[in-house]
């Protein structure tokens, strides 16, 4: 098959220090290694000159895309966007696109699973939801994610729970759907194998400062670990919060113990990582969970809930710990019983890190390229 020409669009800025831009241009990258001719449009694509994005440009997104690639559709052979974004275009007819494309739409991270478990949360007293929020996130953006995925040729998915979801509530044939997993960074990859610590339990929390992230559950675990006399420290990396702001979250007693870096460049995630040995990562819902696969590659023994990835990456008791979301009496516990036996924890840090040591963009590139040429190869025939 001639080059591939190839291009990502993306409702983000395509910053490599955010989480799905990154891993757009990480795939790119291994796109072009394998001989595909790649290009990008994201937010600066869009709105030239703007450098502080909101709501409303999600919203604009999709139809500045479509525009966009109605004048430039036939300089590429694949078009391959961001759910939620390529419905306007599809719905036209396509326009201006070569004869023989492919258009694909890729997830992140399923909005559909997102909402179902805020919803849940809420409906608990977990969470507070905005009045606003069906009237986009949880409303009309839902219908442009099904819109996309009914209208490509195929769909990436990043986990089997999201895949499920899109086959079997959403309708889409099982034949169009793939899971793809994210790769890792060489940096990542290149980490040597975890050496033991003395003293407190270090552990690390890598994350967005929301409730989503499970903000409570972990306020509540480092609470009951310092009630139950558990020496430790816990790190608060990349929460996109003052530190301030987040220490006022723990009790008195507990904010001696807590340390954060709010925001890092990704290429600095490993450095940051080497001085933990836990990942706590009570989540209540991920796409993928790339903070996981990372932390378990530098040598993190991850006490996790079963969202995203980890189903795929974590065996209980092997590679990590399982829990159940919001169970914080057995975050706690696993927790405690790691500092409680280091030779266990140890036994645990090297294991994940040996779990997660194939998961490279080389390999995601490849059966990337692979779903390209299997679509034309149909298309074909």
């Amino acid at each position: 098959m001639s080059r591939l020409r190839v291009l990502f669009g993306i409702h983000h800025p395509l910053d490599p220090n955010l989480g799905a831009p990154g891993v757009t241009l990480a795939l790119g990258r291994a796109l072009q290694e394998l001989g595909c001719d790649v290009s990008y449009y994201g937010y600066g694509e869009a709105f030239p000159g703007v450098t502080s994005h909101s709501a409303w440009h999600s919203v604009r997104f999709p139809w500045a895309l479509s525009a966009w690639l109605a004048r430039h559709a036939d300089r590429f052979d694949v078009l391959d966007i961001t759910t939620g974004d390529s419905w306007p275009w599809a719905r036209m007819g396509r326009p201006g696109a070569r004869r023989r494309h492919a258009l694909v739409t890729r997830s992140h991270g399923l909005e559909h699973v997102v909402s179902a478990q805020l919803r849940a949360d809420a409906r608990s007293g977990q969470a507070q939801l905005s009045w606003k929020y069906p009237l986009y996130h949880g409303g009309f953006r839902l219908w442009e994610v099904r819109e996309s995925l009914r209208l490509a040729d195929h769909a990436v998915l990043l986990n089997p729970t999201d895949r499920d979801f899109v086959r079997d509530r959403l309708g889409v044939p099982g034949a169009r759907l793939s899971i793809i997993p994210h790769g890792l960074a060489e940096p990542f990859l290149a980490r040597p194998a975890p050496e033991p610590f003395e003293g407190p339990l270090r552990i690390a929390f890598v994350g967005s400062w929301i409730q989503r992230k499970g903000r409570e559950e972990l306020v509540a675990v480092a609470s009951a670990l310092r009630a139950q006399g558990v020496p430790f420290t816990l790190g608060l990396l990349g929460t996109g919060a003052a530190e301030e702001e987040v220490r006022q979250a723990f009790s008195p007693e507990v904010r001696p113990q807590i340390h954060g870096v709010p925001r890092y460049r990704h290429e600095d995630l490993p450095g940051l990582l080497q001085a933990y040995e836990v990942l706590l990562f009570p989540s209540h819902a991920e796409g993928y969970g790339m903070a996981l696969v990372e932390a378990m590659a530098c040598g993190l023994a991850p006490v996790t809930t079963p969202v995203g990835v980890a189903p795929e990456v974590v065996q209980d008791g092997q590679t990590g710990r399982l829990l159940p979301v919001g169970d914080v009496p057995g975050l706690t516990r696993a927790v405690r019983a790691l500092a409680e036996d280091r030779p266990r924890l140890m036994d645990l840090r090297r294991a994940a890190q040996q779990a997660v040591k194939g998961m490279t963009w080389q390999q995601a590139g490849a059966r990337t390229l692979r779903m390209y040429e299997s679509w034309f190869a149909m298309y074909e025939k």
